[in-house]
């Protein structure tokens, strides 16, 4: 039979194991991702293809793998204060994720470190041009079910005839 010592000694390790693993599942879901120098801009066309470079932040404890997803941003956003022509979504932008110049849309990314990546942006045939298109970056763990962390990059469709 437990006394009320041995209770509370149970009661507490019981709290603060409970209290460690929120905290280590915390840490491990702290995860930050952006586009190296804030260059989230980029022109390209069916002639000359772009890459913006990225880097994926794992400010956690423990080392994470990373699936990273590129998709037709839906929503509204802004250049320069305003709101451009933007694409269709019917019009579909080709995107390839390279690391150490190898396709591979797993990263991972020791604690505590910085991984960068390249998002090979190309414009298909018959594309319109002189038009935005927004592409959302995400990166998502096993460890973080419940979130991930995403960049919006944005991409001109220029006039290969004026390049």
């Amino acid at each position: 039979m437990l006394t009320k010592t041995s209770f509370r000694l149970l009661l507490c390790v019981a709290i603060f194991a409970f209290g460690g693993i929120q905290i280590s599942n915390a840490q491990s879901c702290n995860s930050e991702l952006k586009v190296s120098k804030d260059r989230d801009r980029r022109s390209a066309s069916e002639v000359d293809p772009t890459q913006y470079q990225m880097e994926l932040t794992n400010n956690g404890s423990s080392s994470q793998t990373y699936q990273i997803n590129v998709s037709h941003y839906q929503g509204s956003f802004t250049v320069k204060g305003k709101q451009p022509a933007i694409l269709s979504s019917s019009n579909m932008i080709n995107s390839t994720i390279l690391q150490n110049n190898l396709q591979s849309n797993t990263i991972t990314v020791p604690a505590r470190s910085t991984s960068v990546f390249m998002l090979a942006v190309s414009v298909p045939p018959g594309t319109p041009i002189k038009k935005w298109a927004g592409l959302q970056v995400s990166a998502s763990s096993s460890a973080c079910p419940n979130g991930s962390v995403t960049k919006l990059v944005k991409l001109y469709i220029a006039d290969p005839t004026e390049e």
